[in-house]
């Protein structure tokens, strides 16, 4: 569904002479939050560069050093087991340096221990053991997907690509010639290598596959509407590809924050947390590219919508009737586990798949706190219908003037849903030794992601942005259904044959997690293909 016909300056006082006129409180309004976003902007950019440039100068180290050590050893295995175990009997930075110095450089960060009693270590002799094969392509993915990390994030600074236009494209270039590279082998190597050999198991080996196939159909998508010119397009797609790809490097950056928030948890309990925030995270922080990029561009007036706009608009207005008929079906399930049930315990299949330990507590907390799980079970339910209803107006120029009641209400009754959501997993909590898995990180991350998208939906709609506000309609539109998504994951999850190593990881239930925001692709394809990306907002 791409963003529909209405021009970003749609919610605007027009004048004879045909110039958008703006009232003096909505100009002050967007004076200050463009000073406050240009700075906001900055700031994002220069930490994407920063972290992705540390991230890919450890990547280079580590490849030609831990992951060139099969070539250059005869005894490989021999030397990183007895480095494994020297480790473990004395625990230092040294000692976990002489086995990774990115390992080193995380357990500097948080603690010793942490990295010493976590399976990280001993990871690497596995590296050292696996067939020739497998050893060249993770060689190969690491060394070509270091230089997209060390210089990737350039290609998004405004003023970098302004200033040095030529490095710009040159480094567009090789980016483009290595990241397939990069990404290819990685997949060849995931063919070859079971799940249970990846640390994470199934949920990393599924999210690779996602993220890797996204990274190339975005690449080839981002070099078809450059030969186009359509250079807004392309800064879109390039963002997505160049979010897909760090995946890797997010994931040991979630590592130290979370450590610093969490100290008492341990190291593997809070690689499932990570895994939990992995997809939101990364398609959120794509969206913030495209967002900056969008503030920096040249300034558009109108641009005629993009080809798809048209017939996505009536499919959406046509099928009304089906979201309706959805959002009925999830006041059902929402009642049934939130009001009448107590969670996951209403459900049959999360004996299986979720520790019981996981269930008590969040079936406790349902019980203890009632009204929040009335407020939201009946917030997200409501607001479904209520965004769809705001959505359908803001999608037809005739009707795009102002909001109704039902839309000024649905950011209101979305921020609700958010925050009792928050609340919720706020009280799960996380506790170590994975004896609750992930804990609370599914209420916690789609609550705060929700009341995100309904403040940003109040901003744009107090500076007039009608384009931004259909964005956070859409985004909100993907997030509500969350609870539904993930009892529907755990349900598919109980029919497949999973090992008992894989259900004792946790396998089975953070899967159903990254179920439950899926939807969220669609969200940033409209992103991609819609009216405020297209006018630069």
């Amino acid at each position: 569904m791409a963003d529909l016909n209405m021009s970003n300056q749609d919610m605007s006082h027009q004048g004879r002479t045909g110039r958008t006129t703006v009232k003096p409180g909505e100009a002050r309004a967007i004076s200050v939050s463009g000073r406050l976003g240009g700075w906001l902007s900055l700031s994002f950019i220069l930490l994407i560069v920063v972290a992705m440039g540390l991230s890919g100068g450890f990547a280079l180290n580590e490849g030609l050093t831990r992951f060139t050590l099969p070539f250059t050893s005869d005894d490989a295995t021999q030397q990183i087991t007895r480095d494994v175990e020297a480790m473990r009997a004395a625990p230092s930075a040294e000692a976990i340096g002489a086995i990774s110095r990115e390992l080193q450089a995380l357990a500097q960060l948080t603690s010793v221990e942490r990295f010493a009693a976590s399976g990280l270590p001993a990871h690497g002799i596995h590296y050292t053991v696996m067939p020739k094969a497998n050893q060249v392509l993770m060689l190969v993915h690491i060394l070509f997907g270091a230089f997209c990390m060390l210089l990737g994030g350039l290609q998004f600074w405004p003023g970098f690509r302004t200033r040095y236009r030529q490095a710009h494209r040159r480094i567009g270039m090789i980016y483009v010639l290595t990241v397939p590279v990069s990404v290819l082998t990685v997949l060849v190597y995931m063919v070859l290598t079971p799940p249970h050999h990846i640390y994470a198991h199934l949920v990393a080996w599924v999210a690779l596959w996602i993220f890797g196939v996204l990274a190339l159909v975005a690449i080839a998508m981002a070099m078809r509407a450059l030969k186009a010119r359509r250079i807004f397009e392309h800064q879109a797609w390039m963002a997505l590809s160049f979010g897909c790809l760090m995946v890797a490097p997010l994931l040991r950056l979630d590592w130290v924050l979370l450590a610093w928030g969490f100290p008492a948890i341990d190291q593997e309990t809070l690689n499932l947390v990570t895994v939990g925030m992995m997809l939101p995270q990364t398609l959120l922080i794509t969206y913030g590219l495209i967002l900056v990029n969008r503030q920096y561009a040249r300034p558009m007036t109108q641009r005629a919508p993009a080809a798809v706009a048209a017939p996505a608009t009536r499919l959406f207005l046509r099928a009304r009737p089906v979201f309706y008929a959805l959002a009925l079906l999830l006041l059902g399930v929402n009642l049934a586990f939130y009001v009448a049930g107590t969670g996951m315990s209403s459900l049959d299949a999360s004996t299986a798949m979720v520790p019981s330990a996981l269930r008590l507590r969040e079936q406790a907390v349902l019980v203890a706190h009632p009204l929040v799980s009335v407020l939201f079970a009946l917030s997200l339910s409501l607001a479904f219908p209520a965004v769809v209803h705001t959505l359908s107006r803001l999608l037809q120029p005739a009707e795009s003037a102002a909001l109704d009641a039902v839309g000024r209400a649905a950011p209101w009754l979305t921020l609700v849903a958010g925050i009792t959501s928050c609340l919720i997993g706020r009280e799960i909590g996380l506790v170590p030794n994975l004896e609750q898995l992930s804990g609370g990180t599914l209420y916690m991350v789609n609550g705060l992601v929700l009341s995100g998208f309904s403040l940003f939906f109040l901003g744009a709609q107090r500076v007039g942005q009608i384009a931004l506000m259909k964005e956070c309609l859409v985004f909100l539109l993907c997030l509500l259904p969350f609870p539904a998504l993930f009892f529907l994951g755990l349900q598919v999850m109980s029919w497949l044959p999973l090992p008992a190593d894989y259900l004792a990881a946790g396998q089975g239930f953070v899967l159903p997690v990254g179920v439950s925001a899926a939807l969220l692709f669609a969200a940033l394809f409209y992103v991609i293909h819609g009216q405020a990306t297209r006018e630069h907002n």
